[in-house]
């Protein structure tokens, strides 16, 4: 941002998008106005490191969910590409007691929304009250039937709210 010349900005962050950006808004507190995140977590729970375990081979997957990522990486990148997050986020897991910026969660000053669909595969809920907790002054919205694909599934919906929240004075 600095080389566009844009001294301040807003984030909006999906999954490990969302952890990128609440890293970004804890150490750059000065340039981040607004943060939106959603499918994101700060810490990895043991019970997700074998959910993860259990989707590694994306051939066990519907041809729903593994489609349109095979489209985007071609077949074999997608392959290697899942089965090397799965691996960096038990060796995350291992290395950091499964913390990943919970450190970091104090740092970001500024307005937060967290979007979470309650039926959530990747991201229990015990991250959003996590979040929330240690943001100061962030809000939350919940889908109640959503998964991780809020954006996609309840596009109108997520859109006019997240639109909302970043034209919020």
């Amino acid at each position: 941002m600095k080389e566009l010349n844009i001294p301040k900005y807003s984030l909006l962050g999906w999954s490990d998008g969302g952890i990128t950006s609440m890293i970004l808004a804890a150490k750059f507190p000065d340039v981040v106005q607004k943060l939106v995140i959603w499918g994101a977590n700060s810490f990895i729970l043991p019970k997700e490191i074998e959910a993860y375990k259990k989707i590694k081979d994306v051939s066990t997957w519907s041809t729903k969910m593994r489609e349109p990522m095979i489209e985007l990486y071609g077949e074999e990148r997608f392959k290697s590409y899942w089965a090397e997050w799965v691996d960096t986020m038990e060796a995350l897991f291992k290395a950091k007691d499964g913390n990943i910026c919970s450190d970091l969660l104090k740092d970001i000053k500024c307005p937060t929304f967290i979007l979470h669909g309650e039926k959530d595969p990747l991201v229990e809920g015990v991250h959003v009250s996590h979040l929330h907790t240690h943001i100061t002054g962030s809000r939350i919205h919940l889908y109640p039937e959503g998964k991780h694909n809020i954006h996609i599934r309840y596009a109108d919906d997520f859109n006019r709210l997240v639109q909302e929240f970043l034209l919020l004075k």
